[in-house]
């Protein structure tokens, strides 16, 4: 074998151990994520100082919440298709139209009563300067966690 291939297949060999290394070490960091809940809650609760059973409370009423938010966007898809076929009839019947805007305004209304419910919970289960701090991480948005390191 020549030395210009023997060093082609040695780079490539190193290449795909380094990337199986970091692939493995990267599962390892952040296998204890999926048990406990996403990065993004974890980065929260380590801010508020949360304990477990706090947690427990806001991972349960977080992930219930976007559970109904994600059967909301199925109910979108479905009434996406259902106009759809509606327009594409001779006539447009504005009854059928009605009825399938009101079938998906009554979902949304189940939704915004479970989010508030969600929320009365999740303030119920912290204490005042856990809510004061989710309160800030709130006002400043998503985007700015740079400054969230506990």
């Amino acid at each position: 074998m020549s030395p210009f291939v023997s060093g082609i297949l040695g780079a490539v060999t190193v290449l795909l151990v380094a990337g199986l290394v970091r692939r493995a070490l990267w599962h390892r960091r952040f296998r204890g994520f999926r048990r406990r809940g996403s990065w993004f809650l974890h980065r929260i609760y380590r801010r508020l100082g949360t304990r477990p059973e706090q947690e427990k409370v806001v991972y349960g009423e977080v992930h219930a919440v976007a559970k109904e938010l994600r059967g909301l966007r199925e109910d979108a898809w479905a009434l996406r298709a259902e106009v759809a076929d509606l327009v594409a009839g001779p006539a447009l019947d504005a009854a059928a139209v009605a009825r399938a805007l009101e079938a998906r305004l009554a979902r949304l209304d189940a939704v915004k009563t479970r989010l508030a419910e969600a929320l009365a919970r999740i303030h119920a289960a912290l204490e005042p300067t856990q809510r004061a701090e989710l309160a800030a991480i709130l006002r400043r948005g998503p985007h700015r966690f740079g400054g969230m390191h506990a």
